[in-house]
C-alpha cells in the first residue's frame, strides 16, 4: 500500500515513516505544507494520505479538499492531536474516510490502513473525543463557518475568496450573514462572538 504523510513536525514524518516501513507499507513522499503535499500527490500518486490538521499556519483540511479534486481515488485519513467532534465532522465533510488522533495505539491505525485497503466504506473515528463546547446554536452553515474561521487573519472578502474558492461578492454575503446571525456589528465583534462560543479554533 502506497502511503504519503502530511505532517509539519519532522520527527513524527520520520517516526511514522519509519514504522510503517517496519509494518510492510511502502511510503512514497512526505510533507509539510498545503503546497508540498499536493505537489507529492500528483507526482507520486499514493493510494492513502495520511493528514495532519495543523499545518504550522495551514491547515491540512485544505490538503483533503483540494487534492480529492487532483486525485479523487486517493483515499484521505487526518492524523491529529485535534479531539474535538467539531474538527472532525469539518474533515469527515471534507471528504475524509477516517479520523485517528494521535493518542491511538499505532497497531489500531494499522487496522484501519488495512480496513481502508480492504474496501471499508463506512467513515472511521480512532480515539477518544471532547464534546463540542458550542454554547448556542447560530445556525450558521458550514461555509460561513469557513469564513468566520478567516475573519480574525484581518483578510480582505477578495482574499477569503480566493482561499476558499469564492468570489468576492459571495464571501461579502456569507459576512453579511454572519454578522446578522450572531447579533455582531462588525468584524471585530464576530470574532470576539465567535472565539467566545467556540466558534472559532482558539
Amino acid at each position: 500500500m502506497r502511503i504519503m504523510l502530511v505532517d509539519d513536525h519532522p520527527l513524527i514524518r520520520k517516526g511514522l515513516s519509519e514504522t510503517l516501513i517496519a509494518k510492510g507499507f511502502q511510503v512514497v513522499g512526505n510533507a509539510a505544507t498545503v503546497t508540498e503535499a499536493l505537489a507529492i500527490l500528483n507526482s507520486r500518486d499514493p493510494e492513502i494520505c495520511l493528514v495532519d490538521i495543523n499545518l504550522g499556519s495551514e491547515n491540512g483540511i485544505e490538503v483533503i479538499k483540494k487534492g480529492l479534486v487532483q486525485k479523487p481515488n486517493c483515499k484521505f485519513l487526518v492524523l491529529t492531536m485535534e479531539d474535538d467532534l467539531r474538527t472532525l465532522n469539518e474533515a469527515k465533510s471534507a471528504g475524509a474516510i477516517a479520523y485517528i488522533t494521535k493518542s491511538s495505539p499505532i497497531e489500531n491505525m494499522v487496522e484501519v490502513f488495512q480496513s481502508t485497503s480492504d474496501g471499508h466504506l463506512e467513515f472511521i473515528r480512532l480515539g477518544n473525543f471532547k464534546e463540542d463546547k458550542m454554547l448556542r446554536d447560530f445556525q450558521l452553515t458550514q461555509r460561513e463557518l469557513e469564513v468566520l474561521a478567516l475573519l480574525p487573519s484581518g483578510a480582505t472578502a477578495a482574499a477569503i475568496g480566493s482561499l476558499l474558492f469564492l468570489a468576492e461578492a459571495t464571501v461579502k454575503t456569507h459576512i453579511g450573514a454572519i454578522y446578522r446571525k450572531l447579533g455582531a456589528a462588525n468584524r471585530a465583534q464576530a470574532v470576539s462572538i465567535g472565539l467566545a462560543e467556540n466558534l472559532i479554533a482558539k
